[in-house]
Formats: structure tokens, sequence, C-alpha cells
């Protein structure tokens, strides 16, 4: 199992309202198409896959990200056919490859979508660390 490209096709964020109370947020990641691809200008004679994906995070009423893009997979021609016949046939690919696929969309979309929800001034859509101060218990009277 290898990825060997990664490319976002389209990024969207949109804002489309202000602020206003909480924020409902709803991710969601899934694979939208697979297909046979050539590596355009090259000779290699490796099979790779063409995964297209897309990475939506919603916030109601406020606005969106959208990331859309493709990996790159290459793998033995035996496990690259069983991979595009599944395809084809049931819309759907073995758990464990799906797995390993949606986590490096996981991984990158994520960091696009921190980065761009900070440039259009929404929140962020993960839960990010933070430092709460420890109270002193000598001076606590609660």
């Amino acid at each position: 199992m290898a990825i060997v490209g990664f490319n976002f096709d389209k990024m969207l964020v949109e804002k489309t309202n202000q602020i206003e109370g909480s924020v409902k947020v709803t991710n969601n990641v899934q694979i939208t198409d697979v297909k046979e691809h050539k590596l355009p200008g090259s000779d290699i004679k490796q099979g790779i896959i063409k995964f297209n994906f897309e990475f939506i995070t919603e916030y109601t009423n406020v606005g969106k990200i959208e990331l859309l893009g493709h990996l790159l997979y290459t793998e033995s021609p035996e496990k690259l056919k069983q991979i595009l016949d599944t395809w084809k046939k049931k819309k759907d690919m073995d758990k464990v490859l799906m797995a390993y696929l949606i986590n490096a969309v996981l991984v990158k979309g994520n960091i696009k979508a921190l980065q761009l929800s900070q440039d259009a001034n929404l929140p962020p859509h993960i839960r990010l660390p933070t430092v709460t101060p420890k109270v002193n218990a000598k001076n606590y009277i609660g």
C-alpha cells in the first residue's frame, strides 16, 4: 500500500453570516470516485489508481469549507484490478484500504480546513488543546 500523490483540486471557504451564539459544526469525508490513472509524461509501468475525495465542514447557518481533491495510489496489478472491479460493481472497497485513504485525507484536510477557517474568521472545526490555570488550594473558598 502506498499513496504516491495527494492534491487538492478545489478549496472553498465561505462565511455566509455573522457568528451568534453556539455554532454546530458537521464534518464529512468520503471517496467519491475511483479510476485507473496514468501519470502524464511518464513511462512508469506501475499501475496507479486515482481516488477522488471530498472533505466538507459545514457550520450551521454560518458558513462552509469544501475541499475536493484526489489521492494517487499504487499496489500490485492484481490488487489494483480487484479494487477497480469492486468499486465498479458495488461503489465500495476493502475496509482496511478505505480507512488508510480516509485517514490520509483527514490529516491533510483537517490542517487545510483549520487554516481556511482562520482566514475566514470561522471557529475551528476541531477541538484544539487549551490551558486552564490551576486553582491554588489554599486560596480556594468554595
